[in-house]
């Protein structure tokens, strides 16, 4: 087992970073070149577990794909795939099973679609739900309402649907991005749609590559007749992975700039500024960049529904500030990598930490936190969220520190340029 240990800074540090490409346009990219007629080149992405799962998904259909140092040409598209058994593996992401679950069921043959074990335990129910309604023919080849899948559908029938907003934006994306292979398709959200900002960024992407779609966060309408047309796509910077760094700013009273992002940004998570903002922190923004001089970890009342996967980063902050936190809209942490918000309270419990929760919130009474060994229960926000501690906290210990391969690889080197030490350890 690995462990690694954090050398905190040495007083407050002034740097700027350059950040890899989000993953969530880039896995939205590959889905959105595969339905294009015409080779795409991809500028920009990011490489990491979670993309290479979508990209091997896609090249086991026959969809030619070549990746280069800083690009990557889908040279293919789905007129590749035959009539004919594939099986894929979509890993741990759940990005890839839901968007590679939708793209399915408009392609010939008969798909099975699994993963490991705990994208296995991940729901799917309501996204298979919308798909049958449309015609899709799918079995589930274990328990009811998750993975593993087979999907063996005809083509879709276009009309109106329904699907839940409740568990996942990501089953709404999904039927979006495939809509235009369908035909005109009205789509109703059912209850509230929660992380609604990523929802944004697909209708975005796929303006794009050239395909409108109207509505707002109830009804979307996509006119019959678009067929997507793209040949150049840039992926701007990973705003998630920006979010560790923007903390470690507010904790250490540092300034940061980050490159490749700027405050218009959609991604869900530029919202997490906000909340620095209104724990004393200063943010402004510039031609493509972000800068942040921190200066306060106050307590806060924060709702974290649009950008959930910082929750755990504010987490870790409230544990260093005076009073309570109190962390609404959490629900969703409860499906993800792991039930995140039990993982937090038995790590800052470590702490010396105390919390409290409810199914949708989260509370932290904030003091003088001890340092620890942190599980990271082979999820990589965990270990990125907790990190934050270590750059003030002496004695931090991260283990199981490659599980951040799954989003951001480059994630230690990056600490390292700022004035983080890390120490890596490997015990029996």
């Amino acid at each position: 087992m690995k462990y690694l240990k954090l050398i905190p800074l040495d007083g407050p540090a002034e740097a700027r970073l350059s950040l890899p490409g989000s993953k969530s346009y880039t896995n939205r990219a590959l889905v959105l070149a595969a339905m294009t007629r015409q080779p795409v080149k991809i500028y920009g992405p990011l490489f990491s577990d979670d993309t290479q799962a979508m990209i091997s998904c896609l090249q086991t259909l026959d969809i030619g794909i070549e990746a280069g140092e800083d690009f990557i040409n889908v040279s293919g598209d789905i007129t590749a795939v035959a009539d004919r058994d594939y099986d894929l593996d979509a890993g741990l992401s759940g990005t890839t099973m839901r968007f590679m679950l939708a793209l399915c069921a408009v392609l010939p043959g008969r798909q099975t679609l699994r993963g490991q074990k705990r994208l296995q335990e991940r729901p799917v129910g309501s996204l298979v739900n919308a798909l049958r309604q449309l015609g899709a023919n799918i079995d589930y080849l274990g328990e009811e309402g998750y993975p593993p899948l087979l999907v063996s559908a005809p083509k879709l029938a276009a009309g109106n649907v329904t699907i839940s907003g409740r568990e996942s934006s990501q089953y709404l994306s999904a039927l979006l991005m495939v809509a235009p292979l369908v035909g005109a398709m009205e789509i109703e959200v059912e209850g509230e749609l929660i992380s609604g900002p990523y929802v944004d960024m697909t209708v975005e992407a796929m303006r794009q590559f050239g395909v409108m779609v109207s509505g707002d966060s109830r009804v979307y309408h996509i006119a019959g007749g678009q067929q997507y047309s793209c040949s150049e796509y840039a992926v701007e910077g990973d705003v998630s992975s920006a979010s560790y760094f923007f903390a470690i700013a507010a904790l250490t009273g540092s300034t940061l700039t980050l490159d490749n992002i700027s405050l218009d940004s959609l991604q869900a998570d530029i919202g997490f500024l906000e909340i620095l903002r209104s724990m004393g922190n200063v943010v402004t923004g510039g031609d493509n960049e972000i800068t942040i001089e921190g200066k306060a970890v106050q307590a806060v009342n924060a709702d974290m529904r649009a950008c959930p996967d910082q929750a755990q980063t504010l987490a870790v902050l409230a544990a260093f500030a005076a009073g309570t936190t109190h962390i609404t809209g959490v629900k969703s942490l409860r499906i993800k990598e792991t039930e995140r918000v039990r993982a937090v309270q038995q790590e800052l419990d470590k702490m010396g930490i105390k919390t409290a929760a409810t199914a949708d919130t989260l509370t932290i009474h904030g003091g003088n936190p001890r340092p620890a060994r942190i599980a990271t229960y082979n999820d990589h926000r965990m270990a990125m969220a907790f990190t934050v501690a270590g750059a003030k906290l002496p004695g931090m210990v991260i283990q199981e520190p490659d599980v951040v391969n799954k989003t951001f690889p480059d994630f230690w080197q990056e600490l390292e340029s700022i004035g983080v030490g890390i120490s890596l350890e490997e015990q029996p």
